[in-house]
């Protein structure tokens, strides 16, 4: 049991951090998880665990959800990936980016570098925010987390072509909402 978690508790991180865009709630979910699995799932048989996982993890993320719903007040629903995000949370938590170098001899300042680079991590989360949650999940497993289509097949617990689909489909949404950025990234010709 405790290879098992050691080989999942990463994966389930992003699975739970992709539905719910919070690292401390993320942590918290894959905390829960672990310990349901343990306290009630030891004494089956060790391939039932990943199915077993899977759900609890599933129904630790959504009584998250229906919590931030209860708190917030709502009666309907609404996109939880980062609106509720706590005041506590750094923006840039788990956004990895050079600082600058105080020597530049570019003729770009710290400020200007720190500055394009907050406004182009703000239109990255934009976009990610609007993908579905599960195209989200596929997304983060296979480009930030490199896993392959079965590995995150077998993550998500779907069909390596639901995960083909969802890559694609995130995507071409990702390259159509971030194509104005993309644009002025790219190197003029000279």
């Amino acid at each position: 049991m405790e290879t098992f978690l050691a080989e999942n508790e990463d994966k389930a991180f992003y699975v739970a951090y992709a539905a719910l865009w919070d690292r401390e709630a993320a942590l918290d979910v894959v905390q829960d998880s672990m310990t349901r699995l343990v306290e009630y799932y030891r004494n089956k048989a060790p391939e039932q665990w990943p199915a077993l996982f899977r759900t609890i993890l599933k129904s630790k993320i959504n009584d998250v959800r229906r919590r931030r719903l209860i708190e917030q007040g709502k009666h309907r629903l609404v996109s939880l990936t980062g609106l509720f995000r706590s005041q506590h949370d750094e923006p840039g938590d788990t956004v990895e980016y050079e600082i600058p170098d105080k020597g530049r001899d570019d003729g770009i300042t710290a400020p200007e570098v720190e500055y394009v680079a907050a406004e182009l991590r703000s239109r990255v989360a934009e976009a990610l925010q609007s993908l579905s949650e599960r195209q989200r999940q596929v997304f983060i497993l296979r480009e930030w987390r490199g896993m392959s289509i079965r590995e995150t097949a077998i993550t998500l617990g779907c069909s390596e072509n639901s995960v083909k689909q969802h890559h694609f489909r995130a995507m071409q949404t990702l390259r159509e909402q971030l194509a104005e950025v993309w644009e002025h990234a790219q190197p003029t010709a000279s």
